[in-house]
């Protein structure tokens, strides 16, 4: 916590250092929110949103995850079932499966499984199991529908009655929710695609899975959004993207930036604490420490958020509790089937209809034709005698 000195009378008080904000007292007002959702449903009958995780690595921290999640989903009612495949090439037939089953409400895959290899399909074979889970499934928001929707900030996916959002990137949004929760980043009050209008952001990490989307979801929100990777740097800004020049630099985008965002996955990385302005709000998204925390919090008015993990689990509930008010709940698919079979009956009575409107002889031409074949049969048969 921030340290208050002792001001003389008539003087407001002297802010010396910065806050430390834990993720689980922002992730547990979401966490409640599923629960009581889930309650309703097993009052009514019905089983809680089934997520089924695929694991096909040996990467320890993915393990690690794939458990944590298990562990939080079963805690707020969900149900979760781990399916551990040996060889990774097994996947695709494994998420397929997954796809058909109606049984199976959510899918998430633990990446890294080829990495960067590429496939027959010519992107990278993680790339292409990412775009392989159906939208009806996928718990992390990272298939195309969702991707190209989120780039293009199209919110919903039924427009335009605009009843079913679509989701977004876990990880992503759980750095969106823990900066509303800050004060100083948010502003509520203004329109949506607006709340952080005037503010400008640093987000280290250009990644696909979180850093990318990051930065479009601040710059859909009204930000000026640097995105920083080892080899460039860009601006998003209001649905566009402008590459930077040479001038501009990672140390000159901290220091005019109010949140700055790390995610880089090397325990060597240290973000230097002298870039980072009073009152500037930090989110470390990395699994390790990309800043000094000690020196950091001695910044006067600073906000850290050391890790998202338990937030991104939150998340990915909410995604879960989401598809399956989209597309799984049994009024849903029922609705979805009366819908269905009301258009198929449809099309059946416009071709009766089509049908009975048809006159005996067909298409005019048809007509024609034989008019003229008759006639010139006539002809013929005249000049023969």
């Amino acid at each position: 916590m921030a340290e208050v000195a002792v001001a003389k009378k008539g003087e407001a008080p002297v802010v010396k250092g910065g806050t430390k904000v834990n993720a689980g007292t922002i992730a547990e007002p979401f966490r409640e929110e599923i629960r009581l959702k889930v309650k309703k449903l097993k009052e009514a009958g019905i089983d809680a949103p089934l997520l089924v995780g695929l694991l096909a690595n040996t990467d320890p921290s993915a393990k690690q995850y794939a458990e944590w999640t298990g562990k939080t989903l079963k805690a707020d009612g969900l149900r979760y079932e781990l399916r551990t495949l040996d060889d990774p090439i097994d996947v695709e037939a494994s998420l397929r499966e997954c796809n058909d089953d109606p049984n199976v409400h959510g899918i998430i895959v633990y990446y890294p499984i080829f990495g960067q290899v590429e496939s027959f399909s010519g992107a990278s074979q993680d790339d292409y199991l990412r775009d392989t889970v159906s939208h009806k499934c996928d718990v992390e928001g990272l298939c195309h529908t969702y991707r190209t929707n989120l780039y293009r900030n199209v919110r919903f996916l039924d427009y335009p009655s605009n009843t079913q959002k679509c989701l977004l990137p876990c990880t992503a949004l759980s750095v969106v929710k823990i900066l509303e929760h800050v004060p100083t980043c948010y502003d509520q009050t203004k329109p949506t695609g607006r709340h952080m209008e005037g503010q400008t952001v640093t987000v280290i990490n250009r990644s696909e899975i979180v850093g990318r989307p990051l930065a479009a979801m601040l710059a859909n929100d009204g930000a000026d959004v640097y995105s920083v990777d080892v080899e460039s740097i860009y601006l998003f800004r209001g649905g566009r993207l402008y590459k930077c020049s040479d001038d501009e630099t990672v140390e000159s985008c901290v220091r005019k930036s109010s949140v700055v965002v790390t995610g880089v996955p090397t325990k060597s990385y240290r973000l230097p604490t002298e870039w980072i302005q009073e009152g500037t709000t930090v989110v470390n998204v990395a699994s390790f420490k990309n800043v000094d925390e000690t020196l950091l919090l001695k910044i006067p008015g600073v906000t850290y958020i050391p890790m998202v993990g338990k937030v991104t689990v939150a998340m990915l509930e909410r995604n879960l509790m989401r598809l399956y008010e989209n597309f799984h709940h049994p009024d849903v698919r029922l609705k979805a089937m009366a819908a269905d079979r009301a258009h198929a009956a449809g099309e059946d009575k416009e071709e009766e209809v089509t049908n009975q409107r048809q006159p005996w002889y067909g298409h005019p031409i048809q007509l024609y034709n034989a008019v003229a074949l008759t006639a010139v049969l006539v002809i013929s048969l005249m000049r023969s005698k």
